[in-house]
């Protein structure tokens, strides 16, 4: 058997608004009506609802494409839950032309943006070092992460895996968006460190970098969201959603420039090469600079994955 996808609602959650007699044609539990063209119950019909709305790509975790969809098990597998929705007749079409509420949980860049800019912000100017702040915009990154329901989706070992990839550039783009309304950026600060200068330069480099290109709050979410989903890392369990994440965030990057800089459709091409500069500092260098002080000998590996239960 797979990895339990995590929960999307809890299993007597659908059961609220149950109507009596009347079970959910996809996994039996009691239905509240009429959902998408067949009877189904809230969280079936929540399901396909965001699955249709956002595009999603799922696949079987036990790799036959036959699980059972029931009552204690629907969470499980959301590819053969969402195959199984579409087999009972609910309609794709019925869910694009439902008019969207305005206080929709749909994550746009603006919002997301918001959300993440504005504790970064707050957390990490509440420190009283560089080493605290440090530890306050690592733990920030692994929180946002936490925060995404598309990556909270994905088998746990995936999402660990991730992390343990992409912590050391989420950390610089994060301190980078931190330091930019700074004139003196504290956190880049060569008088901070016993280190070569040129341990420190890279990030001073890539603070200017994404200052010319005058980088919004919804681009570095965006941006963010392309470092963490990469398809590439090795041993995960399944490369294909994490593809398909990593390329959703590419879309909404690219709809957002349109959306609010027509004039410069170059803009896209730009931001990505930004995020070559993340890479100039190993992590082992990073680990070294901003963390050692206060993490002593403890795996950073062991770091990320304490932060993330929390």
């Amino acid at each position: 058997m797979g990895v339990p996808s995590r929960p999307v609602e809890n299993n007597g959650a659908s059961s609220k608004n149950a109507i009596p007699g009347l079970t959910c044609l996809v996994c039996g539990d009691s239905s509240s009506g009429k959902h998408y063209g067949i009877l189904a119950c809230n969280g079936c019909s929540g399901f396909f609802k965001r699955s249709v709305r956002r595009r999603l790509i799922y696949r079987c975790q036990a790799g036959s494409g036959h699980c059972v969809i029931d009552k204690a098990h629907r969470n499980q597998c959301q590819a053969c839950r969402l195959k199984k929705c579409l087999q009972m007749g609910m309609n794709k079409d019925a869910v694009q032309n439902e008019r969207q509420p305005r206080n929709s949980a749909t994550l746009r860049p603006e919002i997301l943006a918001e959300m993440d800019h504005e504790r970064i912000i707050r957390e990490a100017a509440a420190a009283d070092n560089v080493y605290e702040t440090a530890a306050r915009l690592l733990f920030m990154a692994v929180k946002w992460a936490k925060s995404l329901p598309s990556f909270a989706g994905l088998p746990f070992r995936d999402q660990v895996i991730l992390l343990e990839e992409s912590w050391s550039e989420l950390f610089l783009i994060c301190a980078i968006q931190f330091c930019l309304p700074m004139d003196n950026n504290p956190l880049f600060s060569l008088a901070h460190f016993n280190q070569p200068h040129s341990a420190t330069l890279g990030c001073g480099n890539g603070v200017t970098r994404f200052r010319v290109v005058a980088v919004d709050p919804a681009e570095f979410a965006c941006l963010k969201a392309i470092i963490l989903f990469k398809s590439e890392t090795r041993g995960l369990k399944d490369p294909i959603q994490v593809e398909n994440l990593q390329d959703q965030a590419q879309v909404m990057l690219n709809q957002h420039i349109r959306n609010q800089q027509p004039q410069r459709p170059a803009r896209f091409g730009r931001l990505l090469l930004t995020l070559p500069l993340l890479r100039h500092v190993t992590a082992h260098r990073l680990e070294q600079l901003y963390f050692r002080h206060t993490i002593g000998s403890t795996p950073m590996e062991k770091v990320l994955c304490d932060m993330y239960k929390n």
